[in-house]
């Protein structure tokens, strides 16, 4: 259990949260949604700095936040990555988790700008997710994606948590595939507020009607 008391974060004289509470179960995926500018992403960062001055400090430091591939390198090959990769993990872990997010065919010698959305997406979440944190932020990492990558993420990541179920993820979408395909907790921010919804069915209820 992870769990923020009396939460408030405003961002250039913007109130996005108001003392709130929020508690996330560890071994599953905790979905977060919410209308566009109500904090989201703002929330994924303040687990990283801490603005807030109300993140645990159990998990300081023991947070990573992985977003869309927009920012991956695209004149280096995937040869490169990997060879950075195996310098800085263990070897066998990067060509595990690899196989795992079924990365083994893309041909070393092809350059990152070359690769499919999904391919990149995937060589991100293999880098990131390689740092072992224990909070894992997921913010909007299937979106824009074509259905066989994001279908394959949801297998991944279904997979990754039952392995691994002293891990905390944060799922931050729009996408209401996702709750769809990853089970776990539901939660919505709306009047500065974290609400936990009590189903699935009820989140996206909730999140379609505004």
């Amino acid at each position: 259990m992870f769990e923020i008391k009396n939460y408030s974060l405003e961002i250039k004289g913007k109130v996005l949260f108001k003392e709130t509470d929020v508690s996330f179960e560890v071994g599953k995926v905790n979905h977060i949604l919410g209308k566009n500018g109500v904090g989201k992403s703002q929330f994924a960062k303040d687990l990283l700095l801490n603005n807030s001055r109300k993140i645990p400090k159990e998990i300081l430091g023991n947070v990573t936040v992985i977003a869309s591939f927009s920012n991956v390198p695209s004149d280096v090959s995937t040869k490169d990555i990997f060879k950075l990769l195996e310098k800085k993990f263990d070897k066998t872990e990067v060509h595990k988790l690899s196989s795992h997010l079924n990365l083994d065919n893309i041909s070393k010698d092809a350059l990152i700008g070359k690769l499919s959305d999904g391919q990149k997406q995937k060589l991100k979440l293999l880098s990131f997710l390689l740092e072992d944190k224990q909070v894992i932020v997921l913010d909007e990492v299937t979106n824009a994606l074509d259905k066989t990558t994001t279908n394959e993420i949801y297998d991944f990541f279904n997979n990754y948590i039952k392995k691994n179920p002293n891990k905390l993820i944060i799922n931050i979408t729009h996408n209401l595939s996702d709750l769809q395909n990853l089970p776990g907790d539901y939660y919505l921010l709306e009047y500065q507020k974290f609400v936990k919804m009590a189903s699935k069915g009820e989140a996206i209820k909730k999140y379609i009607e505004g």
